[in-house]
């Protein structure tokens, strides 16, 4: 091995890993304030130490290939390889440091891969020309530099170099044995702190290390025979109605933002704190149709389980009709489990707010046709308010906005325009509470003669930097989880309930057509109609919890358990670690502790209710 390769190599890596370094040093603010744990700078700093550790990595990937630089091919590999290797770590951190301070959520994350391997993502991307032209030219810029300079430090052989090369070689040999050292110290720690989320790959290296004992446990499998559970015989068959809203905050849904719609709202049940049971539009939409937490969401997607309160109405005579103006089909290829169940199911594609203007159109029309004289379950999902926030011009009352084809990776300039693109927001927002009122007028007969029941949510929330950051997906808070909410049940009367979740929405349907029900045979939820149980609680899930997020927010009408499994499946023993207690409103509750622990032996226990014990 020869050592002017070993000092070049080092000194390369030394020069990409300055680089990634001041580029988290740039963000620290960003970074800081998005880091939710108790210990900001011990977290900070332990991200910092984790891209050491990443370039201590690429450095025995270089000395692997320099070991076979005796031969002439693995000179040729090596010299190829290790500039490449090393540009796209830096690249790599150049844009994952600026998605996690947008978004809160690392590029790698997967909630963002499932996004980006949607099959519409270049149209929710909104990538301008300028954007992917300075992408390709920074991408070029880094590539072209690290092979120039791999290539130049060869070659070079004065006595400044030398003594350059031989010290990155000393700094950074030291610094990747403190990385090594240093997560070796204090891996536990960081693993129990809330904010380990923001240092790149801990998560992933902490899971796979610590994986063996968790393969070990048994791993349960589904247990719910819906076709037994569906058989139902309603007492009552009015149409129904469930109207779910791509993002729709609660804070926005009063007589100021939305008071076509909210006007409804005085003669249902509404609630001071509904949250979604996921924080992406796949898990939540389970959630609604199911009745049912997302952890089942995969299990009964492979076991081919179904909605049983949708297999009640369908045993009941109902015509089953979905509509979407969002890609359900091609979220994912386990998305079948949210569309197929529907004996009519359309999407609609069209550029951006139109979509959802053909969606109401179409189901009027449908509505209209008397061959089809059944009663209805109609859902409908409307997409303007996802971003990047539609509507036509005439509903721009909130201004200034910022212009229809932002994107993500404007980086820190999009969050000093947050104003713009909050009233973007608004005015998407606006434009929906037009159509959902359109559409309830449409059906104004059947709900004033008490012939129709009207389910209204937002799928899950939207954050505009309110704790830090854009959008939605892993990070829980109410921004995020809490959303529009409202239930309209002939001859109910109108009240507000404390807590609410998805999973409510049709177990308190089916209570109400069959007031025998025994919901919990096949649901997490309960009737609304009915007083809260003593020591309620509902869940919210990390994407794809617990397979692929293990975290889950607890919550009662005391406060918010934020729980982190300690394996990736359904156990006969299923285990909590808590990450943090706050109150309602997300300020911290450590004091909470009695009030709320009780949720963590519950849930471990609820969670098997429809597996095999």
């Amino acid at each position: 091995m020869p050592f002017h390769k070993v000092r070049t190599s080092a000194t390369l890596i030394f020069l990409n890993a300055v680089f990634s370094l001041t580029i988290f040093l740039i963000f620290k603010n960003d970074l800081l304030l998005l880091t939710q744990g108790k210990q900001q700078l011990f977290i900070f700093g332990s991200s910092l130490m984790a891209v050491v550790f990443t370039y201590f990595l690429v450095s025995v990937f270089c000395l692997t290939l320099l070991c076979f630089n005796t031969f002439k091919v693995g000179r040729i590999v090596a010299d190829l390889a290790i500039p490449l290797a090393v540009s796209v770590v830096s690249i790599f951190y150049f844009v994952d440091v600026q998605t996690f301070s947008t978004t809160g959520m690392h590029l790698y994350s997967a909630y963002v891969i499932d996004s980006l391997v949607q099959e519409n993502i270049w149209n929710e991307l909104h990538f301008k020309g300028n954007t992917l032209i300075s992408f390709f030219l920074f991408f070029g810029v880094v590539i072209t530099l690290n092979y120039v300079l791999y290539f130049l430090f060869n070659r070079l052989e004065n006595r400044f170099f030398k003594y350059f090369g031989r010290t990155a070689l000393v700094i950074t040999s030291v610094a990747f044995m403190s990385s090594v050292v240093f997560f070796i110290a204090f891996s536990g720690k960081i693993s129990k702190d809330e904010g380990n989320e923001t240092v790149p790959f801990f998560d992933e290296f902490h899971s796979l290390l610590s994986n063996d004992a968790a393969t070990r446990i048994k791993k349960l499998k589904p247990n719910y025979p819906y076709r037994t559970l569906a058989s139902v015989t309603l007492s009552k068959k009015p149409d129904i109605l469930f109207i779910f809203v791509e993002s729709l905050r609660d804070d926005i849904f009063n007589d100021q933002y939305m008071p076509l719609t909210h006007s409804f709202s005085n003669r249902c049940i509404t609630s001071k704190h509904h949250h979604s049971g996921e924080l992406s539009t796949i898990y939540s939409t389970f959630s609604i149709l199911y009745g049912l937490n997302i952890h089942h969401y995969y299990p009964f997607y492979f076991s081919k389980s179904r909605s049983v309160p949708i297999q009640i109405l369908k045993n009941n005579g109902y015509l089953t009709i979905g509509a979407a103006a969002s890609n359900l089909k091609g979220m994912s290829i386990h998305s079948a489990v949210l569309h197929d169940q529907f004996e009519l199911f359309q999407e609609f594609h069209d550029a951006g707010w139109k979509k959802d203007r053909k969606m109401v159109d179409w189901i009027k029309e449908l509505s209209a046709d008397k061959s089809k004289d059944r009663p209805k379950f109609y859902f409908m999902f409307f997409n303007s308010t996802h971003h990047n926030y539609y509507y036509p011009p005439e509903f721009e009352k909130h201004t200034p906005v910022i212009s229809q084809d932002f994107n993500y990776f404007d980086g820190a300039s999009l969050k000093d325009r947050k104003s713009e693109v909050w009233n973007r927001y608004l005015n998407a927002a606006a434009f929906i509470d037009s159509l959902v009122f359109e559409t309830l007028e449409h059906f104004k007969s059947k709900i004033e003669a008490g012939e129709m029941i009207i389910a209204f949510a937002g799928d899950h929330g939207e954050e505009f930097w309110d704790a830090g950051a854009l959008g939605h997906g892993r990070r829980s808070n109410n921004f995020r989880s809490q959303t529009a909410f409202m239930l309209c049940i002939p001859e109910t009367q109108a009240k507000t309930v404390g807590l609410s979740s998805h999973v409510d929405i049709f177990p308190t349907i089916i209570k109400y057509l069959n007031p025998t029900s025994n919901l919990q045979k096949w649901s997490n939820g309960v009737s609304l109609l009915e007083d809260a149980p003593s020591r309620r609680y509902i869940a919210v899930g990390g994407f794809d919890f617990p397979r692929r997020s293990p975290e889950v927010t607890l919550i009662s009408d005391k406060g918010k358990l934020l729980l982190k499994k300690t394996t990736d499946s359904i156990n006969p023993d299923n285990k909590f670690t808590v990450l943090k207690r706050t109150d309602l409103e997300d300020k911290p509750g450590n004091s909470l502790a009695n009030e709320l622990d009780w949720m963590i032996d519950r849930f471990a226990v609820d969670m098997n209710a429809f597996f095999v014990q």
